[in-house]
């Protein structure tokens, strides 16, 4: 009890315990306090066991549905069926997506995609030149294409300017620093050369200097650039020299330089045979992701391995069905009406482990047929079931028949493993490929949940890390609790000090009176 500064008379007039008399006129005004403090510590413990809650799903979330997790099962490769090996992997890599059928191709790589280049041709270059010692004409600015934007219109750096002061090495930095990352400039001191390519390669990409004004610059002539231009036939395919490889002469740099698609001969076990050529040397064909490295011959093989997605299905199951399972509870479980909170003049009457048993018990039922929670289970049911029961049980996966494991995934591994092998893409299309996939929905629901300040969880109980942590339905509740009790206990406190007062009122009178008797006993 809260108590306030006044003087308090023990009973030595009157010969009764002050105290206990006042605590126990008290105790109607005390049970009031203790049963808003009761129901007070029931809304604590549900936004406790919501916020549990919703820090299993947030979890579950990250694992699973995030592409960047190495668990994700939102991902084309988390369905992966296909193991790939490369024979040579310093000349190239080969990865498998969802669906992909099983390949045997040999490969032989003539050319790589290349990048627009040009390169100089003045000899004794050295990285601390002068500019104007080598010819530049020094005040003249000049742009450089970077790429292009959406609509295919040709973008440029920033205008770069030639100082008195400019060496090699000065150029390179202003080239770097102003062409927005899409070109490199650098000087080789083994080679003795100054350069600039652009990023991107493939006879898509350029590489253009141009004036402020627009006209074609001639700014960096005084360094003899020279770019490398690729001899092709009428149709455009590239002219073969004798080592079997596209043929090039290295010409004067004339205002642009473009680069060049790969040169790859491909063929197979029943006598298929195709020449690739690609802009980039990362490319993807037949759900099959290549990477090219360099010039030579590798042999690409593959073999059906379902294990990882197998693994991954079976790893989602076990952690949903867990969350599954302890939501189902807690909407079900019966409340046990005989143990309410207690209320702290009971904790001093038990041990410690008395009070943690007790209180698990009046935990038991304070969320049951809570609505959010409900809906939240029927909609992820919802949403891997709906119209696929039929499909889906084909493939091994079902609803419990048991009605206690409401929302959860049973798995047949056997039927699942053969939907995997004999038809990988049936199986991604349905769980993985798009939002109305059953990933994709249950995704959905997962962001319409916890996914941040405004879901239902988050307005329900507060999600941490947010605005709603402190601004919900719990918290609200909480608050309207402490401001009854404090009114609560601002009128108990008066009524005590009323209480106190007439007792001392009590006791003064009854001293009066005894010093009166005392003094007729004595006349």
């Amino acid at each position: 009890m809260t108590r306030v500064n006044t003087i308090r008379i023990p009973g030595l007039a009157t010969g009764m315990d002050t105290d206990t008399v006042v605590k126990q006129m008290l105790v109607g005004e005390q049970n009031k306090i203790d049963k808003v403090k009761q129901k007070e510590q029931i809304v604590k413990w549900q936004q406790e066991i919501y916020r549990d809650v919703m820090k299993d799903l947030k979890n579950i979330n990250d694992k699973y549905f995030s592409v960047t997790s190495k668990d994700s099962i939102v991902s084309s490769k988390a369905w992966n069926t296909l193991s790939v090996q490369s024979s040579n992997s310093s000349v190239m890599s080969a990865t498998s997506r969802a669906g992909a059928d099983n390949i045997h191709y040999n490969f032989e790589v003539n050319k790589i995609a290349e990048p627009a280049k040009i390169v100089s041709s003045k000899d004794n270059l050295d990285k601390s030149s002068k500019l104007a010692d080598l010819g530049a004409k020094i005040g003249e600015s000049f742009k450089i294409s970077v790429g292009k934007d959406d609509k295919g219109n040709t973008l440029y750096s920033n205008p770069i300017k030639i100082e008195s002061s400019d060496t090699i090495e000065s150029l390179v930095d202003k080239i770097n620093s102003n062409g927005n990352g899409k070109i490199k400039a650098s000087y080789s001191t083994m080679t003795g050369n100054f350069s600039i390519e652009s990023l991107d390669t493939g006879s898509n990409s350029n590489i253009e200097i141009i004036s402020e004004d627009g006209s074609q610059s001639n700014s960096l002539a005084f360094l003899g650039l020279k770019t490398k231009k690729y001899k092709t036939n009428a149709d455009g395919s590239f002219v073969l020299d004798s080592k079997n490889e596209p043929g090039f002469d290295m010409v004067d740099f004339s205002g642009i330089a473009s680069g060049s698609n790969s040169y790859i001969k491909v063929s197979g076990d029943d006598g298929f045979s195709k020449v690739i050529n690609e802009q980039k040397n990362n490319f993807s064909i037949d759900g099959i992701d290549y990477s090219i490295y360099n010039k030579g011959t590798s042999e690409i093989t593959s073999k059906k391995d379902t294990t990882k997605a197998l693994d991954n299905m079976k790893g989602f199951v076990q952690d949903y069905n867990k969350i599954m399972d302890k939501m189902y509870s807690l909407i079900t479980e019966k409340s046990k009406k005989d143990y309410q909170p207690l209320t702290e003049e009971q904790k001093k009457d038990m041990s410690e482990e008395e009070v943690k048993k007790w209180e698990a018990n009046a935990k038991k039922g304070i969320l049951r047929n809570d609505s959010e929670m409900r809906r939240f289970i029927n909609d992820m049911q919802n949403a891997i079931f709906g119209d696929n029961i039929k499909v889906l049980s084909e493939m091994g996966v079902t609803s419990p028949q048991d009605y206690n494991k409401k929302g959860q995934i049973s798995l047949n591994e056997d039927k699942f493993t053969k939907s995997l092998e004999y038809n990988s893409d049936k199986v991604y299309k349905l769980f993985t490929k798009d939002k109305s996939s059953i990933m994709g929905k249950m995704n959905d629901i997962l962001n319409k949940n916890i996914g941040g300040s405004s879901s239902i969880f988050a307005r329900k109980a507060g999600l941490e890390r947010t605005s709603s942590v402190v601004k919900n339905f719990y918290s609200e509740q909480i608050k309207r609790q402490e401001d009854m009790i404090k009114n609560l206990q601002r009128k108990m406190d008066t009524k005590e000090n009323a209480l106190y007062k007439k007792f001392a009122d009590l006791e003064a009178s009854m001293n009066k009176l005894n010093s009166q008797m005392s003094y007729f006993m004595q006349a």
